[in-house]
């Protein structure tokens, strides 16, 4: 490892073990809002808010800026409400409640986003499941893990390719064309799945790809994103390049995560065609 390797990973794993406490924070705030009874409302873009979500916004932002106070910040919620630096060499990804639609309606399928990007790359994630208080996290150069609630703390790996292999897709956005290539496997196992979770189950061996088409946006995936990453997986776009960061508008096109990355070769062509 170079110095300036080392440098880095000494620096994604303070950072790490500094927003540790924030996430756990937000996922419990989150967790409190939603015993209240708090209401959700339409943003422009048709898409769910709710009080939870921008309070966890802000409780993050706070806890990113401590740790890095030259930080540039892009938060969904405040992208809504207009507030969008543009991309640069490093900046930080905020999803402060990604699955609101899931959250709202009583389900289980949401989680507490944040990831670091450098230089188009995504280098470091956390990723948090607030009714259950999991947390996942990883970084480039460290490797990546999984802690309970209680502080149990073990290291997690992508697995081979398994036969039948297990594909998550979107509970909410299941697609005619991610349920064709899902379909073109034989014996797939399809788990339907929420928020960046899907991501999680990946990065701890659970399941083999993640195939999806339609849009999103960078702070859906970046945290999620960098686990994989660390754990062994990939992300690639419709043209079988590493998936980046730092696009128009922060919206991402159509990509395919996998646990294993020789995967690509034993499985349907990914393509927007």
């Amino acid at each position: 490892m170079s110095a300036q390797s080392l440098v880095e990973s000494l620096d994604h794993a303070r950072l790490l073990e500094a927003l540790t406490p924030a996430m756990r924070e937000a996922g419990r705030l989150i967790e409190q809002l939603k015993a209240a009874g708090c209401e959700a409302r339409d943003k422009a873009d048709k898409t769910v808010v709710t009080e939870a979500d921008e309070a966890a916004e802000r409780l993050l932002e706070a806890a990113i800026r401590a740790a890095d106070a030259a930080a540039v910040i892009v938060g969904e919620e405040a992208s809504a409400a207009g507030i969008q630096p543009d991309a640069c060499s490093r900046f930080w990804l905020i999803d402060p409640l990604d699955g609101t639609r899931d959250f709202v309606e009583g389900g289980l399928d949401y989680s507490v986003n944040i990831g670091l990007i450098e230089n188009g790359e995504t280098v470091l994630g956390l990723v948090l499941h607030p009714p259950s208080q999991t947390l996942w996290t990883g970084a480039k150069g460290l490797g990546a893990w999984k802690e309970s609630a209680a502080g149990t703390r073990d290291a997690i790996t992508t697995r081979p390719l398994a036969h039948p292999p297990t594909i998550v897709t979107s509970r909410s956005h299941l697609d005619a064309k991610t349920r064709a290539w899902v379909e073109a496997i034989p014996g797939a196992i399809s788990c339907p799945s929420g928020s960046s979770l899907k991501f999680c189950l990946l990065a701890e061996g659970a399941a083999d790809a993640y195939p999806r088409y339609g849009p999103t946006s960078e702070w859906d995936t970046a945290a999620a994103h960098a686990i994989l990453l660390a754990a062994g997986g990939i992300m690639v776009d419709v043209f079988a390049q590493p998936f980046r960061y730092g696009k128009p508008d922060y919206l991402n096109s159509s990509f395919l995560a996998l646990g294993d990355p020789a995967a690509a070769s034993r499985l349907p062509v990914f393509s927007a065609l």
